[in-house]
């Protein structure tokens, strides 16, 4: 009885590891193995891979260039250029924004402002608050300025 107690968890254990090595043979692609294969940083920010996002910027890519991105709902289907760190807020996507931060993106008060504005205009206090936390002094956040509407992004595209 003693035994099979102490034999029983570590048949369980080998079995869960046969599995799991069955499925990688498999589905050796599977996102369990390795993460999704990202071909830009605007869709390594996109699809939340901050690794992936900072491995761009370690290669070279300049955190503070615009980027062109294209999403069905964030830009309504339209092709457009923005600042990376805009892109990581237009997805939510707060550890992108603030890995682009802490490696360079450019954040003097105009583009403190466009950030936080577009929090704001997305509903993500969250973000809009890390933002006037890191945002230069006297930066002014005032955003009645931009143009409402239900796709916010488009209001901050680079021309």
């Amino acid at each position: 009885m003693l035994a099979s107690m102490i034999a029983m968890p570590a048949l369980l254990t080998a079995f869960g590891i046969c599995a799991v090595e069955s499925w990688k043979v498999l589905q050796p692609e599977s996102a369990l193995f390795a993460a999704p294969f990202v071909y830009s940083l605007a869709d390594a920010i996109e699809r939340n891979e901050v690794d992936q996002a900072y491995a761009f910027i370690r290669a070279g890519q300049d955190p503070s260039q615009p980027i062109a991105v294209r999403h069905p709902v964030v830009t309504r289907g339209q092709s457009i250029l923005v600042p990376p760190l805009l892109w990581a807020v237009a997805t939510q996507n707060s550890d992108a924004a603030l890995m682009l931060l802490g490696f360079g993106a450019r954040f003097d008060q105009a583009s403190a402002v466009n950030a936080i504005c577009l929090a704001e205009a997305i509903g993500n206090a969250d973000i809009a608050r890390r933002l006037r936390h890191l945002a230069p002094p006297a930066t002014d956040s005032r955003c009645e300025a931009r143009p409402p509407g239900d796709v916010p992004l488009l209001a901050f595209a680079v021309r």
